[in-house]
């Protein structure tokens, strides 16, 4: 069984890599080619099952699932099927046979640290479960050949291509609520997203045991669903730590405007990098856009006026039907 300190790559048996310069036109090796022996692991993708709800049974592990398979799911991961792009891959919308939606997220490919980005956001998810986490629900890691350019000819090689698949989440992240005033909220749905943030938060630095430190929980990393409930997403940058106390790292972690200031002169990690992003963003739930852009050079007092007069405004469009 798969756990949250088990490579899913580390039971698969391992052979050797051939790359061979070949003739574009006749697709036969080349005498003066290039011949290059790696050893690489060789995965042979099993079957994709979910349960109902949009996720399989995390007592088994996430599903195995063939890379042909999502790129049918996906209509071979076209333009019309993406849903976002970040640093590390694109999510894809994908659709089974019988109807049922996941996001699928490829990562690129990065100079030799695509298995360690593969490896360390499949830990972090593998053994997840709660409500306002994202559910992981398949993955697939699978090499084929493929000729490539090099040097002004192909040669055939062996490209690993990696994927997650997680539960779609209808709503999309909590970025376009907040930077859209035609999908605005009243307070009560905004003080739900902001409990169930925090829920999340608390699941993941107080009842996981290492806990996880997010380290970029930002408004487009949290998503909604249909019925409005957060769910924290993206866990490339996260952490397991053995014990709850500060560590310093020299990684790049987080996004500018939602790090603490310990982490930007220090470098310092703790539960408090995570809890300093959640009250920007707590702030960007309640004032909007317009009134967070200015809270940094005002007072308490000056903060809530603000809010309470983009309330007020708020009220009064409704009111006026506008």
């Amino acid at each position: 069984l798969l756990s949250a300190h088990t490579s899913p790559l580390q039971f698969l048996p391992c052979n050797c890599r051939l790359v061979l310069s070949v003739d574009s036109a006749t697709s036969y090796p080349r005498r003066s080619g290039v011949c290059v022996w790696q050893c690489r692991c060789n995965r042979t993708a099993g079957s994709f099952t979910f349960t109902s709800g949009g996720s399989n049974n995390m007592a088994d592990g996430p599903s195995r699932v063939l890379l042909h398979s999502l790129e049918s799911m996906t209509d071979n991961f076209s333009k019309g099927r993406l849903l976002g792009s970040g640093s590390y891959g694109k999510v894809y919308l994908g659709e089974r046979e019988d109807g049922q939606k996941i996001a699928v997220k490829i990562l690129h490919d990065m100079s030799g640290h695509d298995d360690v980005q593969f490896d360390k956001e499949f830990y972090n998810l593998v053994n997840l479960q709660h409500q306002n986490i994202v559910q992981l629900v398949g993955y697939c890691h699978e090499t084929r050949r493929e000729y490539l350019p090099y040097n002004k000819t192909k040669v055939l090689a062996e490209v690993t291509k990696r994927a997650l698949c997680f539960e779609f989440v209808e709503n999309g992240s909590l970025n376009s609520y907040l930077f859209d005033e035609s999908k605005g909220h009243g307070w009560r749905t905004r003080y739900a997203i902001i409990k169930g943030i925090c829920n999340g938060l608390k699941y993941l630095h107080e009842e996981l045991k290492p806990p996880i430190f997010h380290l970029d929980l930002k408004p487009a990393n949290i998503l909604l669903d249909k019925n409005m409930i957060p769910k924290i997403a993206d866990f490339g940058l996260s952490r397991f730590f053995k014990e709850e106390k500060s560590h310093s790292t020299n990684s790049p972690i987080g996004t500018l405007g939602y790090l603490p200031p310990e982490f930007i002169h220090h470098r310092i990690i703790s539960n408090k990098l995570d809890i300093f992003s959640l009250g920007v963003v707590v702030i960007k739930i309640i004032a909007g856009p317009p009134g967070h852009c200015r809270s940094a050079e005002m007072s308490s007092e000056q903060f809530i006026k603000i809010v309470h007069g983009n309330w007020m405004n708020r009220l009064q469009s409704v009111v006026s039907g506008n």
